[in-house]
């Protein structure tokens, strides 16, 4: 038995899906801290949480997934097809417990502004095949009040519709909205 698990801190087998997900990517990303690990499996989570909550994966979120996987330094093409099996198939059995260790996660690894950018991470991803869906709106809704997020901040990006142009920034000029 290991000092963390004798402390009660380490619970082996507790988080099976997540240990699977960090598995694959320990796999994919030898040489990361397992931080960064951590933070980008909980980030793969919430992305994924979002994505199939409307009970499929869209060929424009499947793309738009596989892409943010392409921007993780390191990651090999096999990683990115590894780590996204190893998403698709465990995110329908998240228990609870892991999805809250997510939260405590983001929010232990992120401050107040970088848990901004992962909401409009989820919005963006939301858009990616039109406009987000109820499910999707409450999906984000819940994920940003999980992560202390205020919407009212970023509320007009939840409106943005992918084949309108995008609202005014705070200068007045087009372009505002979910970053690229």
């Amino acid at each position: 038995m290991g000092l963390l698990a004798w402390l009660g801190l380490k619970q082996g087998g507790s988080f099976p899906n997540l240990d699977a997900l960090l598995k694959e990517l320990r796999t994919a990303l030898p040489d990361d801290e397992a931080v960064v690990l951590r933070y980008i499996a909980t980030v793969i989570v919430l992305l994924g949480k979002v994505a199939c909550v409307d009970g499929r994966f869209s060929d424009k979120e499947d793309e738009l997934l596989r892409e943010l996987l392409t921007h993780v330094d390191g990651l090999a093409p096999s990683g990115v097809d590894a780590v996204f099996n190893a998403l698709q198939g465990k995110l329908p059995a998240l228990q609870e417990g892991e999805v809250d260790r997510c939260y405590r996660e983001l929010k232990a690894l992120c401050n107040a502004s970088e848990r901004v950018e992962v909401v409009r991470l989820l919005i963006r991803l939301a858009a990616a095949d039109g406009a987000p869906t109820p499910a999707e709106r409450a999906e984000i809704e819940s994920i940003a009040e999980e992560l202390g997020v205020s919407l009212a901040d970023i509320e007009p990006d939840l409106s943005v519709q992918a084949d309108s142009p995008a609202p005014p920034d705070d200068r007045g000029e087009p372009g505002g909205g979910i970053p690229a």
